[in-house]
């Protein structure tokens, strides 16, 4: 994320900000408060007054880029056709799958750093439920709409792990093609299945 003059945002803000930068150069694991203060042009108290720990930091760090993502998605479902019945799950797609390195190292850090508290991921497992939840009420192939979704997961894990050697082109017809499987899931040339 790109760094702001001081008093351009909040503490709290600059503290996310710095943690971030921080996290994806050198690891959630060897971030350290004080580093992440001095980074931010804050003291320590300051810090501490806004995250009393390092794990507090972290949480902090995933739920924003949580509500990044969530944000995104949105921007994208505003972009789809109102009648457009597989609309959120395209939105969806589209906005996992936006080519993004510094979502990628945030992702990588963050996950490193849940490999020691499981708990940190706690927002991304409710968010997780939910959008299964969407899914299973929704009118569509839920067989099909899982698929997919396992499909973006594993997509998104790959690049995190930077194991994933798609060119942009290829990467491009991947995720066309899960659209097209979204129109499939929501009715359009397959019947629906009934949920389960």
């Amino acid at each position: 994320m790109a760094s702001l003059p001081p008093g351009a945002c909040s503490a709290r803000d600059r503290l996310l900000d710095a943690a971030e930068t921080l996290a994806c150069s050198v690891g959630a694991a060897n971030l350290t408060l004080d580093a992440v203060a001095h980074s931010a042009g804050v003291s320590k108290g300051g810090l501490l007054y806004h995250f009393p720990s390092k794990d507090a930091l972290l949480a902090a760090m995933l739920e924003r880029h949580l509500g990044e993502l969530d944000a995104n998605c949105g921007r994208m479902l505003d972009e789809l056709p109102a009648s457009d019945v597989a609309a959120e799950l395209k939105a969806w797609v589209l906005s996992m799958l936006q080519p993004d390195p510094v979502r990628r190292d945030m992702g990588a850090a963050v996950l490193a750093a849940a490999a020691n508290n499981p708990a940190l991921l706690d927002g991304l497992r409710e968010r997780h439920a939910a959008r299964i939840g969407q899914v299973v009420a929704s009118s569509g192939n839920f067989a099909l709409a899982a698929v997919i979704m396992l499909a973006v997961d594993g997509f998104v894990q790959s690049e995190i792990w930077r194991v994933s050697t798609f060119t942009d082109e290829q990467r491009a017809a991947i995720v066309q093609q899960l659209i097209g499987l979204a129109d499939q899931a929501f009715g359009s040339g397959v019947a629906p299945e009934k949920n389960q």
